[in-house]
Formats: C-alpha cells, structure tokens, sequence
C-alpha cells in the first residue's frame, strides 16, 4: 500500500482511491481547505492503517482492484463503528445499488463522481461535526467514570477507617444522610428531603400555616435542546442560587423535579403576601442568564398553596399546587396562579368537560380546521394540517387548550381522530383537485393493527385519494412500539400514503428513524424555528436538518413561521415547505391563497 502523505491543520481525512490523479487533485482540495490528508492508492490492510494513522474520517473509492470499497468498508465496520471512524464512499453517478450497500453495510455518507467540492466539504462537515459530538459524549462518560472511581474509592477508605474508629463512622453517616437529602447539581435539598419536610409541616410540627410555592421552568427542553445539556445544567444552578440568595433563613427552597423548585414559607401571613413573594420569585428569574458566550431568558411557570389549617393533608396539598402550575401553563406560561375557589371550579368544571366532549364527539361537535402548508419554491398552497375544534351547542367554539388535554386525560383521542377524518377528507375534496391533507396520530393508534386498514377503509368511502393524505407523528409516539409502527407505517407507505416525522428535534433526533422508518418528510419543530433570526445556535441547527434532509431526499416543512423575514431565510436555505400564523392561520375553509406568492412575485419584479 503506497503513502501520499500531505500536511495540514484541520481533520485528518484518509483517502483511498486507485487513481492517482484523483488522490493527487482531492488530496490538494482538501488540504487546501485546511484538511490533514493522508492518501491510499489501495484498501489492502486498511484498518491497520487506520488503527495506526487515527483519521477523523475515511473518504473510501467504492470500485478498486485488489479489494473494493465495499469489502473495505466491511473490514472498517468489524473493528470500528460509525460514530467513531466516519466513512463517506466515492462512487460513480449510475451507482445507485452501490450507494445503497454502502448504506446498509455501515456507510456514513456517500458522494458521485466527478466530484462536486461543495458537496463534499459539506458531508465531511456533517459527519465529523456528529463524530465530534460523540467524542464530546465519550470524554464526558470517561470523566464521569473517573468521578465515579474516585468517589468509590473514597468509600472504601472511609469504610476502612470506620471500621477502625466509631467516631469517624458517625461523622461519615451524618454526611451519607445529608448528601442522600441533597440535590447534587444545585446543592439544594433534593426531593427526598423536600417531601419529608412538607409532611412534618402539614402535621403541624413546625408551624401554625404556610404556603407552597411550585416554580416550573417553561420549555426548559428546549434551552437543552438549542443550547446543549451543559448550558441546562448551568441554568439550573443559576436558578437555585437566585432562590437561595431570595429566601430567608426559616423558608425552603428543594428541587423537586428535572425542571421544578418548590418552596415552602411559614413568613407570609396571607394570600397578598404569598402573591408579594411569587411576584420576586418571578422578578429574580427575569434577569437573562449568560452561559458561555451567549444570554439565555427564562419563563417560568409559578403556582401558589395555602396549607390552610393544620394538620393538612401533604399529597392534597400538592396536587393543589400542580393544579395551579398547570394552570399558569394553560395560559401561557411565565406568570402566577393561586389555587383558591376559582381554581378548585375550573377543576370541576374540567370534570364537566371531559363529559360534554364525550357525549358531543358522536353528535358531530368536532370539526376539522385547516392550516395551511406552503411550497418556498411555488409559492402555493400545496396542502393543509387538520386541526380539531370543538363547536359546542352553548358554549360556542371550543380552544384545544381546554378539549384536547381532556380528550387525552379520557383516552378520547382516537375517537376524536376518526370523526373528524372523513369530514375532512370531504371537505378537501370539495376545495382541491390536489391538495394534500395531514393528520396527526397518537401513540395509541399506531399500536393499533387494524389502524392501516380502517384510515383506508375512510378514504375509500369518501373516495380520497390515499396519495393524498399524508400522517404527522412524533419522535415520542414512534418509539411507543418501534416495530409496531414501522409495519403500520410501511403499510399505510404501500397504499401510497406520506408519513412525517413532526417536532424534529426536540425528542430522540435518532438520524436512524430517517434511515429505518418509510418517512417522506421531516416537520421541524417550531420552537426553533422561531429563533432563527435571533440565535445562532438554532439557526445552524435548522440549517443543518434542512441539509441532511436533501441529502437523503427527505422533504422539509419548517412549522411555527410568524415573520416574513423567518420565512425568507428559511426558502433560502432549501426547505422546501413552510407553516405559521405568517403563511396562514387555522380556518374552517381550505384556503388556496399565500402571501409567500406576493413574495416570490416582489423578488421577479
């Protein structure tokens, strides 16, 4: 095997292709892009020299003498995963077959000759950016790991003075207590600790009353998601402090879930003064939190208890103040709600609900509304997203923030799914000789065997076309039962129905769903693509999804588009279709009309 050796300061490609010419010209174009190079004229003994050599990444010829790409990249994959050691394989444009063994033998990525530089910059991008990611996952499980051996070694030597000396075992046990009571991020009381002290207090040990305080962090997955789970964790700190720093010496502040704070306070005498100190909670969480090199705001989620007279009932007493979270949260976040008398009827009248929409969804109540999906390329409406709403008798239309929780809470969802299907379905074929219609599925239907046959059982007695309708499902809802949804989904495929993956990003983000499951569109969610102008982080995140998707001949339609400008930014980058309030709000007609076609019509003038 004969060494073309190149220096440079970047990756370290190894490239292997028979023809010198290519090693000569992709060598020069990659070191000239600031790539190390080390070049192969043959794959014979590849993983020792890879073994030896360290790449970042192989670029491997698929058609050599001696031994093929294939082969080759067989070898690699016995000794070295895709995480690890990416591949990207070289083959002719007619090699479709090619690409796909490639593929399904282990194959990062792939690129045709002659070659497009452009291209290829972008896929070694892409695949050392996920190698380094992985790298970045390793150091920390090795660190955590060299933590862990550290602290068990510290065990067993205090384990082996306590066996020497009681009075170093008792100092130990108090300090095993304290740190089994004690969340180790924030240093807070954990949980534990949390429940333990609200059980003495509601049984009247410490106090005559108090008040529980619940501060929930809004779309704290998201802060997790765009900026990394380093950056989640520094929040969290940062979120204890300021409520240490806040509380007096006779108040608690625990953590008591991934994203949640409860405090407890026997200082207020009444309602006016639990709102007072909600009311600085609030403010002191206000103020932006700098990580690294960039500003992160919060909302937060806040509810407020009254103990009432003690001895109380502690898990009562919780669910009260969940109650009240839950409703700040309903309408919004980032504000307060007090559990009182208002709240206890909206409960009740939540129990009322549950019993309407029960009784209403086979009366026909349920209708379809219709937000419409844009082509960036078109400029028209390629199809809509069936949205249920509730038109009660009395009550008048109905907010999905109020039916769907209950619908859901009830296991009414597959009930509202099949009512409203047909009649949408009619509807769209009364508006559009061709508009698509998607439809979002729960995790409970697609569990369902029969679930294929009964959506075309609905399309053919409505007579629409199954290449029509097109199914939206979550990451979450796929991984309910992986091979129970691909065989529902690879049938529903096979009678020519599409399937989108919805919410990319905020979930599992598994690159294999893109390659396992029969999907023909990736939906991103739309709490990044509303931070596309403002946050760099989400920007290139979108950007990148937008990438790997044409590479893979995914379509992509990007949701939550409230601006003309987001909109502009997003065609520019490829995407190939757009949903928000800009493009079009949810109406009870099928609308056929977009202001992007205003747009595309300024940019000709």
């Amino acid at each position: 095997m004969s060494t073309v050796k190149h220096s440079g300061n970047g990756a370290l490609i190894l490239i292997v292709d028979d023809n010198p010419v290519n090693l000569d010209v992709l060598s020069r174009r990659l070191e000239r892009d600031g790539y190390r190079v080390e070049a192969r004229d043959n794959a014979l003994s590849l993983e020792a020299a890879v073994e030896i050599l360290k790449p970042d990444a192989v670029l491997l010829d698929w058609m050599m003498p001696q031994r093929n790409g294939y082969d080759a990249l067989i070898g690699l994959r016995e000794l070295f995963d895709s995480n690890h050691l990416p591949v990207i394989m070289v083959t002719a444009r007619d090699e479709s077959d090619a690409v796909s063994s490639a593929i399904n033998a282990g194959a990062n990525d792939f690129v045709t000759k002659p070659i497009d530089f452009k291209v290829l910059n972008s896929r070694l991008s892409g695949v050392l950016a996920r190698r380094a990611h992985v790298l970045n996952q390793d150091s920390h499980a090795a660190e955590l790991e060299r933590l862990v051996a550290l602290r068990t070694a510290s065990l067993q030597e205090a384990n082996a003075m306590l066996a020497e000396e009681m009075h170093e075992r008792s100092i130990a046990e108090a300090r095993s207590q304290r740190l089994a009571r004690t969340d180790t991020l924030t240093g807070l009381p954990n949980r534990f600790h949390f429940l333990e002290t609200l059980k003495s207090w509601c049984n009247g040990e410490s106090h005559s009353s108090f008040y529980l305080i619940h501060v929930d962090i809004d779309r704290f997955r998201t802060i997790n998601s765009v900026h990394g789970p380093d950056a989640g964790d520094m929040v969290l700190k940062e979120v204890g402090k300021r409520l240490s720093e806040l509380i007096s010496a006779d108040e608690m502040v625990a953590r008591t879930a991934a994203d949640e704070f409860s405090i407890l306070t026997p200082s207020v005498a009444n309602a006016e003064e639990a709102m007072l100190l909600a009311e600085a909670v609030l403010q002191t969480l206000e103020a932006p939190i700098r990580i690294f090199d960039r500003k992160i705001g919060l909302s937060v989620s806040i509810g407020v208890a009254p103990s009432g007279a003690l001895p109380c009932n502690d898990k009562a007493l919780l669910l009260s103040c969940d109650a009240a979270v839950c409703a700040g949260q309903a309408e919004g976040g980032d504000r307060i709600a007090m559990f009182d008398e208002d709240l206890a009827a909206k409960i009740s009248e939540n129990v009322i609900i549950k019993a309407e929409l029960e009784a209403g969804i086979p009366r026909g109540e349920i209708v379809p509304y219709f937000q419409p999906t844009v082509s960036f390329i078109t400029g028209q409406v390629e199809g809509a997203e069936v949205l249920a709403r509730w038109m009660h008798p009395t009550r008048g239309l109905v907010s999905p923030a109020v039916f769907i929780p209950a619908a859901e809470e009830t296991g009414l969802v597959d009930d509202l799914f099949w009512a409203m299907l047909p009649v949408a379905c009619e509807q769209a074929l009364r508006s559009s000789q061709t508009a698509t219609l998607a439809v979002n599925l729960s995790p409970s239907q697609v569990l369902d065997q029969s679930f294929p046959q009964k959506v075309l059982g609905v399309l053919t007695s409505v007579g629409f076309p199954p290449r029509r309708l097109e199914i939206e499902m979550t990451e979450t809802a796929l991984f309910a039962d992986i091979n129970a949804t691909k065989t529902a989904l690879a049938s529903l495929r096979n009678q020519g129905v599409g399937v989108a993956l919805d919410d990319f990003g905020v979930g599992f983000s598994s690159l294999s769903l893109l390659r396992e499951l029969p999907i023909s569109k990736v939906k991103i969610d739309r709490s990044f693509v509303a931070e596309i102008l403002h946050d760099e982080s989400a920007a290139k995140l979108v950007k990148s999804i937008i990438t790997l998707c044409k590479t893979i001949d995914l379509k992509v339609t990007a949701e939550g588009i409230e601006e003309e400008a987001v909109a502009v930014l997003l065609a520019e980058w490829g995407c190939d279709y757009g949903q928000g309030y800009w493009l079009g709000r949810p109406v009870p007609e099928f609308v056929l009309v977009s202001p992007w076609n205003a747009q595309l019509t300024r940019k000709v003038a």
